[in-house]
Order: structure tokens, then sequence, then C-alpha cells
């Protein structure tokens, strides 16, 4: 199984429990496989609801669990006032939208509904 320094999934509405489930599948599926960084772009949710902020902060429990980190991708005002009022701004690195999330090579993304 290839191993990866950097994944890069994105998160798009609607944003289903199927959708999330899957996405928490394909994550534990690349940590298995190496990855030290899991870049999650978030702008087009739509709205960071109770569900995907727990969805997401259980994969962060994971990737810390396996020594790898989390980052956000976010630009859009509404999900960075999301983040930053559930002080989720603190807990996750989160950075622009289309920004490098610090990987050395680019990687493929990985879409997730």
């Amino acid at each position: 199984m290839p191993s990866f320094s950097d994944v890069q999934f994105a998160v798009s509405k609607p944003v289903s429990p199927e959708a999330l489930q899957a996405l928490r599948v394909e994550v534990v599926q690349a940590l298995e496989a190496g990855a030290g960084t899991i870049a999650i772009d978030v702008d087009d949710v739509g709205v960071l609801d109770s569900v995907l902020i727990s969805a997401l902060i259980s994969i962060l429990r994971e990737a810390r669990e396996r020594g790898a980190s989390v980052s956000l991708g976010a630009s859009r005002k509404s999900i960075l006032d999301t983040l930053h009022i559930t002080a989720l701004d603190k807990v996750f690195k989160v950075v622009s939208s289309g920004e490098p999330h610090n990987a050395p090579v680019p990687q493929p993304v990985r879409r997730t509904a």
C-alpha cells in the first residue's frame, strides 16, 4: 500500500451521515497507509453543523492517536466565524482554501460527498 505524507479531502453539501462515515473510513485508510497530515477542505459544506463538527473532532482524535495532524481548509466568512466561535480554530490548523497545507508534494484530492 502506498505511503502518503499528506492526503487531502474535500467535503461539500449536502453532508449526509453516510458521507461523513465514508470520509472517516477514507481518513483511517490514509492514516494506515502512513499519512502524516490530513487536510480537509470544508469551504463547500454550507454550514458547519454539530454533526460535521463531531465528525471532524473524531477524525482529529484518530489522527492524533496515530501521530498525524489534521488541517482544515476554509476561506468563507461563515465557516471561519463558526470555527472561531466554537474555538475549533485553536484545535485545528486552519488555512485558506486553495492555500497549501504544507504538503511537500501535492497529492490528488479525494472527493467525498
